[in-house]
């Protein structure tokens, strides 16, 4: 097999399992600020969430896309839905529920306005 034809193969596959996760290829300015959040003062409850939300979000999209978008609780919810519904999330429902009550703690704390930006 040529050289062309190899690089044009392993193309194909990059190309294949780029389809796959949309989310990946869409640049979203929310993606360049902030990526993580400081939950040490946190109850533990909440610093447990927050690794599932870590864990769990950056299978789509950069955890930075989440710390910064300037949502309230009623946004996050229905976010999560959707969110869940996303075939390679790999987040049941109650992990969805942990996670969403880590965002509306979060936003109710003053979201990215917490880190000294907003998305707004």
């Amino acid at each position: 097999m040529s050289a062309a034809a190899i690089g044009g193969a392993l193309a194909l596959a990059v190309a294949l399992l780029l389809v796959g996760k949309p989310e990946e290829l869409k640049w979203d300015p929310r993606d360049e600020g902030p990526s993580t959040i400081d939950v040490s003062t946190y109850p533990a409850e909440q610093q447990k969430r927050y690794r599932m939300f870590e864990a769990k979000c950056v299978k789509c999209h950069p955890v930075s896309r989440a710390v910064n978008s300037d949502f309230d609780a009623t946004q996050w919810k229905r976010y999560m839905k959707k969110m869940i519904r996303r075939p390679n999330s790999g987040t049941n429902e109650e992990q969805a529920a942990e996670i969403y009550e880590f965002l509306k703690s979060y936003a109710s704390r003053g979201g990215p306005r917490s880190l000294g930006k907003s998305s707004r």
